[in-house]
């Protein structure tokens, strides 16, 4: 009877502390930086390991939160450090469970690798370090081994950098034989099965005018795939773009627009103009798209860690929405001319 009485005591104490947990992150999800950050604290420092790897891995995040920025820096450092040192440290160095994801997290923070939390199946996560992969080695994902792991969404990188890495002006030094049949290999991948003028094949244009590696790049997906790349506000201030004659600006702008409007990469952006601007929904899609920076930016939009907080949770979420505003916020510090007066409302209000 006794062994069955605490048996019941340790479910009832664990159901308790997973919905302390869930609560913590659903409110994070809510945008609701004040009761998230001091629920997942103080579980933190009661010893939750899932509390210290959740913290520790929004905590980056955290510091540019407006609630955050209303602290002074030791409630800051008390609100979202483990106790060390004069700033405290992170708390994915106090997990123990749960150690090879804190491990992998701090290797794609702190080293850009992205590998480990490939590893552990967090690919929405490695996003960030995969982006830093590439921008300190182009070549290094084409090249990877592991590259056919790295999501549908990001594989105009991978065929980019096989591209750069085949381009004598960017790499005098050519390849060996055997390393240059595979990256052109995977650069026909970009053609596989056909040419669909997906998303990512646009993108994969967008590099240069001259891939140097035999292959055309024609004037229209080029063009399109620089305002799919950057955002239509970028792309308009660029040479190439500029010199470009009105009718080919105009098509590019119009399949780039059309492109948003069924790219499985826009699907966050869609759902987010969907709640407020049905009615001029692929204006604003195309708006929002521009503002956050184009593909540069949306697809490193992310859950901080599949294994606690998975994506399709994440996107949509308040917290989704509230990241995008920031993102152009911080870019505009009031809504630049001539952009859909929906899309201008929900990010600058008004």
């Amino acid at each position: 009877m006794r062994i069955m009485l605490v048996l019941v005591l340790m479910v009832a104490a664990f159901a308790a502390r997973a919905a302390t947990l869930d609560e913590a992150i659903a409110a994070w999800l809510a945008d609701d930086d004040a009761k998230a950050l001091h629920a997942l604290s103080a579980l933190a420092q009661a010893g939750d390991d899932d509390a210290m790897l959740a913290l520790g891995v929004i905590e980056p995040r955290a510091w540019e939160g407006p609630y955050v920025l209303g602290l002074d820096r030791a409630q800051r450092i008390a609100l979202l450090r483990r106790p060390g040192g004069l700033s405290g440290e992170s708390w994915l160095a106090g997990v123990t469970a749960r150690r090879p994801l804190a491990e992998a997290v701090l290797e794609a923070r702190q080293k850009g690798d992205p590998w480990p939390l490939m590893t552990l199946g967090q690919a929405d996560a490695a996003r960030s370090a995969l982006a830093m992969a590439f921008n300190q080695n182009p070549s290094s994902l084409a090249e990877s081994d592991r590259q056919m792991e790295i999501p549908d969404a990001l594989r105009a990188l991978v065929w980019r950098g096989a591209a750069l890495r085949l381009w004598r002006t960017a790499y005098p030094t050519p390849p060996s034989p055997d390393v240059e049949r595979r990256l052109r290999g995977v650069i026909a991948q970009a053609f596989a099965p056909e040419w669909s003028g997906s998303l990512q094949q646009m993108l994969f244009f967008s590099a240069d005018p001259d891939l140097g590696v035999g292959i055309p790049v024609p004037e229209a997906p080029s063009l399109a795939g620089r305002v799919l790349r950057q955002g239509r506000l970028l792309a308009e201030g660029n040479t190439r773009f500029r010199s470009a004659s009105e009718p080919a600006r105009d098509r590019a702008l119009a399949t780039a627009r059309t492109l948003l409007t069924t790219a499985p990469e826009a699907a966050a952006v869609r759902q987010f103009c969907t709640a407020s601007c049905e009615q001029a929904l692929d204006s604003c899609v195309e708006t929002l798209w521009s503002l956050t920076g184009g593909a540069d930016v949306q697809a490193y939009l992310h859950t901080p860690l599949d294994a606690l907080i998975p994506q399709d949770r994440y996107v949509g979420s308040p917290r989704h929405r509230s990241d995008m505003i920031r993102i152009v916020q911080k870019r505009f510090k009031t809504a630049p001319p001539n952009i859909d007066t929906c899309a201008s409302k929900l990010v600058f209000g008004g």
